[in-house]
Formats: structure tokens, sequence, C-alpha cells
């Protein structure tokens, strides 16, 4: 019933089932932990973990301790609740499962505290794939490409195989530094070396590579011979890059395909961008065209925005282990 109530995303009426539920055990706790998370309520998520820890005698399991890193981890959190997770787990002398490990690995990483999620990785007692690629995403966005490569090279020389999270990982690192030479070579080496089918995630990274290097006609080319359909996120990538490069020619192939496809109306930035390149082509018309049709289909251009944390809570502590 609890977990029914949740996926319905009626908050309310799940705590109130929640509050009404004589024998509350972990299941309980992470199911409704879970709800809070799901839905973006961070703080009172975490707010909710600490009563569990103040007035219970229940232990965290493993489940519930990854729900809480996972989203921490998302909402970029500052590191002082990944510490007191990681200290909650070291008093309690839990173990570091594949799970648990990466998940605190990536929380750390994701704050930004490259310090701390290496010393997690180098204790980790079996450290796998999962691990790695933690590693290899938070080096690439806090410490540059060319360390994520190095690491990627040694998980390789040591023997642990990657994934497709891996390649992933790697191939857009390779594209936020514009070396596209590695992209290829590590794209190459996930087909034929590795036996691993492109996803779309793939493709993604291998389009985007091409597109911020100014290489239109290679990104096209991997859009046309993709196995799969091609995304918005995709040709977004590939018409972003031609208003920069200023390449009508490649973006009024891409437009009629965009414009064929089902747009969110969250999505008026795309209709913008189709607007801004044909204004660049000089043909009136259809910038006309582009703005009726966002009227008919009630899209509005989202305002930029942007937020900040207040009052980061430097007392996030859960008791003593007795």
């Amino acid at each position: 019933m609890l977990g029914s109530l949740c996926r319905s995303s009626d908050l309310a009426s799940a705590r109130s089932f929640f509050d009404s539920i004589p024998d509350k055990d972990v299941v309980s706790w992470s199911t409704m932990l879970a709800c809070y998370f799901s839905q973006g309520r961070l703080a009172e998520g975490l707010a909710f973990f600490r009563t569990m820890t103040f007035t219970t005698q229940l232990a965290a399991d493993y489940v519930m301790l990854v729900t809480v890193l996972t989203g921490c981890a998302s909402a970029g959190l500052l590191p002082v609740s990944c510490r007191a997770i990681h200290g909650y787990v070291v008093r309690r002398g839990i173990t570091f499962t594949m799970h648990l490990g990466t998940a605190l690995i990536d929380c750390y990483a994701k704050a930004g505290r490259l310090d701390y999620a290496s010393r997690v990785f180098c204790r980790v007692p079996l450290r796998n794939v999962m691990h790695w690629t933690a590693m290899i995403c938070g080096t690439a966005a806090h410490l540059g490409s060319e360390k994520a490569i190095q690491l990627f090279e040694e998980m390789c020389q040591i023997g642990v195989q990657p994934n497709e999270m891996t390649f992933t990982a790697i191939l857009s690192a390779c594209g936020q530094a514009g070396l596209v030479d590695q992209g290829r070579k590590f794209f190459k080496l996930m087909v034929d070396t590795y036996g691993f089918e492109p996803t779309i995630h793939h493709y993604g990274c291998i389009v985007d590579l091409y597109a911020k290097a100014g290489k239109l006609e290679d990104a096209y080319e991997v859009i046309k011979t993709m196995r799969m359909e091609p995304n918005i996120i995709i040709w977004t990538s590939l018409l972003a890059a031609c208003k920069k490069f200023k390449n009508f020619d490649i973006a009024v192939e891409g437009i009629g395909k965009v414009l064929s496809m089902e747009i969110s109306e969250e999505n008026g930035g795309l209709y913008a961008l189709i607007s801004d390149l044909y204004a660049m082509g000089g043909r009136w018309e259809d910038v006309l065209r582009v703005r009726s049709l966002m009227e008919e289909r009630n899209v509005r251009k989202i305002r930029g925005s942007s937020s900040i944390k207040v009052g980061e809570p430097q007392d996030f502590t859960f008791p003593a282990v007795s």
C-alpha cells in the first residue's frame, strides 16, 4: 500500500499512511524515504532519514543508504551530507558493497570532492567497473578529460573490463575537451575490441564530440548511419553547432527532421534555435512559420534561471553508536 501511494506521487497520503503503520520496519522507512527523493524533496528526505536514526533502534540497510547518497549526488549537495553518511557507514562497520561504494564515490565526485572520492575508492576491498566508472565521471568533471583518460587506461591495464556506461563516460570526457582523435579511438575500441553495440548515448557523445569541434559533416554522417532513430538531444547538439559555426546547409537538412518529431512544450529553446538558424540563412518566411508553429503548439521559450543553496546544515550528524 505504501509503495502504491508513493508511485502515485501522492506524498501527503503516503506520509499519512506511513504514520499510521504501527510497527515500522526498515523496508517501510526505505520506501517512504525513496518517495521523498523521487519527488525532489531532498531536505525533507534527509530530515526523515535523521528522524529514523535518532528515534528508532533501526539501522539503515544498503538500500536506504544508496537511496540517500543517490539523492545527495543528483542534487549536487555540498559534501557535508556525504561525509555524515560516510561516517554513519564507518561507525556502524558497514561493508562497502558494490552499490554502496559506487554511490558514495559518485556523491563525493559530483560534490566536487575528488579527494574524498579517491579515499573511498582506494578503500573499497574489491573494486569493479562501477567504482572505476564513477571515478572516471567525477575526474572528467573536476580534474579534466586528460586525467579521466589516464584513469580509464589504468583500469584497462589492470584487467578491469569497461562496460557501456564506462565508454559513455570516457566519450563524454573527450567531447568536453574536444579530443576528437581520442574519442574516435575509444569508440573504435568499444566496438572492435570489446564488441559493444553502440547505444543512443554513445552515438550522442560522438555527435556532440564532432559538433563541438566544428566537424559538422562528420557529425551529420554519424546521424545518418546510426542504427536507431536519433533523438531530440542529438539533433539539438548538431543544430546548436551549426549556429555556432554558421553552417546553414547542414542545419536546414536537420531542421525538417526535427520539426516532424514530437517536441514537448517545455522545449521552446529548440524552436528558438531553429528560428535563429532560418534567420541566419535569410529565410524570413520560415522564421515566421516557426513562430506561428510555436503559438499553435502553445510553446514558450523558458527563461534562463539559476539557483543557490542557502544555509547548508553544518551539524548534519547522526547519533553515535553505543
